[in-house]
């Protein structure tokens, strides 16, 4: 029995993800800013970017619909600039870009539009690939519905990867579903160079990579049949592929793997005192004793890793409390402070604390 940790996702902002098919986002109704005339303009579609955007159109030559012209620009467009300029007014839907679309609609007077009349409108995507490495278990990537099958999820991370686990937390992948992780050095999946099948695990799902070298650019899950066991759709909460810390060293004896309540005060009608359960989550700690200075180095490093300074951020990160049970996978936090008591030159003991990140 021995611990490993899972805090290195080589998933980052820098990984090309492309899913079979995603859950479109929505377009928010357009709120004028600038409205002199009594036109207005429809903000509408199904949003496929991949961050929320604020979207602004603003009128740049006066008339009714057909003779105003408008420009737009979104929240990631440089300040100063414009996506595109002079762009005829329509009573039809205008396509802007990413799903997002505009259309005019005239007022009582003419002319309808004014010189710097202008509306903006919010498009959001809750179900977008990057939520399967936000760290946030309360957020899913989800497919469209219902889900393509074979419905797949294909990483590029631009340069050779060598990672040693996968984990999916807290999927719905159906138990009739064969599922595979794959890799090789190109997008073309006729002939993966790795291909693995994954045992189905409801919640959180486990993978040590067996194939060897195993140092790819592109990898890939993919869900075959899983449409057939699925009449609504795929998600996946958190995905992790990369590698895993194990000390050389275990004291498991003495773990503690129990449960804490998160609860907050309230009173009946009556005033009588009634405590409301809000949820309830693991704790755990882990003794560790005679450690090596390399190893006490090890466990620094990790606690300076989800401890992110830079970021401004305490990340969570898995545990597999028992590499021989895979259902012992938890995400968590690392609580308190780390805390190595040194009893020789070469020997340190300490405990770690850690608390189950809720969704």
């Amino acid at each position: 029995m021995g611990h490993r940790f899972m805090y290195r996702n080589l998933i980052d902002d820098e990984t090309v993800i492309t899913a079979a098919s995603v859950e479109k986002g929505f377009v928010g109704a357009g709120v004028p800013r600038v409205a002199g005339a009594g036109g207005s303009m429809v903000f509408s579609g199904a949003y496929t970017g991949e961050d929320q955007e604020v979207y602004f159109a603003e009128i740049e030559a006066p008339g009714d619909v057909g003779s105003a012209r408008f420009r737009w620009r979104k929240t990631s467009t440089p300040a100063g600039g414009w996506e595109a300029s002079n762009i005829p007014t329509a009573l039809t839907d205008v396509p802007l870009d990413a799903g997002v679309k505009v259309r005019f609609v005239d007022g009582a007077d003419s002319p309808a539009f004014a010189r710097g009349d202008r509306w903006q409108a919010t498009a959001n995507r809750f179900y977008s690939p990057r939520r399967i490495y936000d760290l946030d278990p309360a957020t899913k990537m989800r497919s469209a519905s219902p889900p393509e099958d074979p419905w797949s999820l294909a990483l590029d991370f631009g340069e050779e990867k060598s990672p040693d686990v996968f984990i999916a937390h807290l999927h719905n992948f159906p138990p009739g579903a064969n599922l595979r992780i794959q890799a090789g050095p190109s997008g073309d999946w006729r002939a993966p160079a790795l291909d693995e099948r994954l045992a189905w695990r409801a919640g959180t799902l486990i993978h040590y990579l067996a194939t060897t070298p195993r140092s790819y650019r592109h990898w890939r899950l993919l869900a075959e049949g899983a449409a057939a066991d699925q009449d609504a759709c795929l998600e996946v909460s958190e995905i992790y592929l990369g590698g895993f810390f194990e000390p050389d060293d275990h004291f498991w004896f003495g773990n503690v793997v129990g449960e804490e309540s998160f609860e907050e005060g309230g009173r009946t009608e009556n005033m009588a005192e009634r405590p409301v359960l809000l949820n309830r989550g693991r704790t755990l700690t882990l003794p560790y004793e005679r450690i090596s200075d390399a190893q006490r180095g090890a466990f620094l490093a990790m606690y300076r890793a989800v401890k992110d300074v830079d970021a401004g951020r305490a990340r969570p990160f898995f545990v597999h409390l028992d590499v021989d049970d895979p259902a012992s996978v938890i995400l968590v936090h690392l609580a308190g402070g780390f805390l190595p008591r040194q009893a020789g030159p070469d020997d340190f003991s300490f405990e770690l604390e850690l608390r189950e990140r809720l969704a």
